[in-house]
């Protein structure tokens, strides 16, 4: 049996994929399926950690006459938990998304409650404009709802077709999604400030100043409520930068990782 061969074997006994036996060896998922292919050996240091990692000796791993490990367990550690946690990210943390369109959901609804019982206490009102709330109240504090929903489910259609390449950069989305949009989180009081958000200060600005009273309100408006939405503002920039910064880390260190085996891998 071949050292590619065992090492297919071990990895494929203990649970693991190539990529989370690459997070573990500090390598590339391209090195160790050379590995597997026996295209390439590891270097001294990664046999050492791949027999420590799978608890059997060297000379297993290197003697291709030695068909059966010779420790007495041979049974292999099973993954860690964090390390699954990651590969389930990888591979299902597009389905994160469904939360926020649950959650967004949840919000339109609620909001549908309260323009209800809204209407039934405005029916004892004489003078109750009801199309004045709708317009100036209801709609611009339901979009943000919808479009949380749409983005989500943008979001999960759009990461099926990453399963398996999702990064922790992935996540810049929410921060960009909660600086955009009036998300009402249940968030502690220094960052209660994303409860609101710049697409409803722009739907009001729209719907209820510029309809109603002009555009020179309408500008006013969005002067004051600037330096409300500039925290939410500088949040989705933060999101933005981490997801742009995160993808050009994540290339460059890939790259790396490839350059380095090629050069530090014997050939066979």
């Amino acid at each position: 049996m071949t050292f590619g061969e065992k090492l297919q074997k071990l990895r494929t006994r203990a649970g693991l994929s190539q990529d989370q036996l690459a997070e573990l060896l500090d390598v590339s998922r391209q090195a160790v399926s050379k590995w597997e292919r026996n295209e390439a050996m590891p270097e001294a240091e990664k046999l050492v950690r791949i027999s420590r990692q799978f608890g059997v000796s060297t000379d297993y791993l290197l003697l291709e006459e030695l068909e059966e490990p010779e420790t007495a367990s041979t049974t292999a550690p099973a993954a860690g938990l964090w390390v699954r946690v990651k590969q389930w990210y990888r591979n299902r943390g597009y389905l994160l998304a469904w939360v926020l369109a649950a959650w967004g959901v949840w919000n339109l609804v609620d909001l549908d409650v309260l323009a209800a019982n809204t209407y039934q206490q405005a029916q004892d009102l004489e003078n109750f404009a009801w199309v004045k709330y709708v317009q100036m109240v209801y709609i611009p504090t339901m979009i943000p709802h919808v479009l949380l929903i749409l983005v989500s489910v943008i979001l999960v259609f759009r990461g099926r077709q990453l399963a398996g390449r999702l990064r922790w950069y992935h996540l810049g989305w929410l921060l960009v999604l909660m600086g955009l949009l009036n998300m009402r989180l249940p968030l502690p009081a220094p960052l209660r400030f994303l409860q609101t958000g710049p697409v409803w200060s722009i739907s009001t600005a729209l719907l209820v100043y510029l309809a109603e009273y002009g555009p020179e309100n309408m500008w006013e408006f969005l002067e004051v409520t600037f330096w409300d939405d500039l925290p939410c503002l500088l949040v989705t920039i933060l999101g933005f930068a981490i997801l742009i910064l995160g993808c050009r880390y994540d290339q460059r260190t890939s790259l790396r990782k490839i350059e380095t085996d090629e050069s530090l891998a014997p050939q066979r």
